[in-house]
């Protein structure tokens, strides 16, 4: 009953700041605050994660950035976004616990949603309709 109360309270906190996430990517810091709130970290945890969440949050913010000057090929978005995200999971998966990962993984996906919502795309990327989550 508690996960069930925590991933909702989760899903309630994601959507009011996913705003704020769409019009500005999240520094690394600020995800790993919002991870060691919203997924009970430990301090060795947080410790363990800081690296992974740095080295991924640059490398999304290149693949963004690539999308906005268009020096990426549009069909490769998707898989490249997909690939990113499940080379991040993979490495957090070491130091997260098997119900932090889950609601990690659900983080992750309403942000995909209201990233696309608020670009008008719907539930669906703007280059492709290929599954969001290839790690489920």
């Amino acid at each position: 009953m508690r996960t069930k109360a925590i991933y909702g309270f989760l899903i309630v906190l994601t959507i009011a700041a996913t705003p704020v996430f769409a019009q500005a990517q999240l520094s690394s810091n600020d995800i790993i605050v919002k991870m060691k709130t919203d997924l009970d970290l430990q301090d060795d945890q947080v410790t363990n994660i800081t690296p992974i969440i740095e080295k991924y949050t640059v490398a999304f913010y290149d693949l963004q950035k690539s999308i906005e000057d268009g020096s990426i090929n549009q069909s490769s978005i998707d898989s490249q976004r997909q690939g990113l995200q499940a080379a991040e999971t993979q490495e957090l998966s070491q130091y997260l616990k098997p119900d932090q990962l889950s609601l990690w993984r659900g983080m992750q996906n309403q942000m995909d949603k209201q990233k696309d919502k608020d670009n008008g795309n719907g539930d669906l990327d703007q280059y492709s309709n290929l599954p969001r989550d290839i790690s489920s």
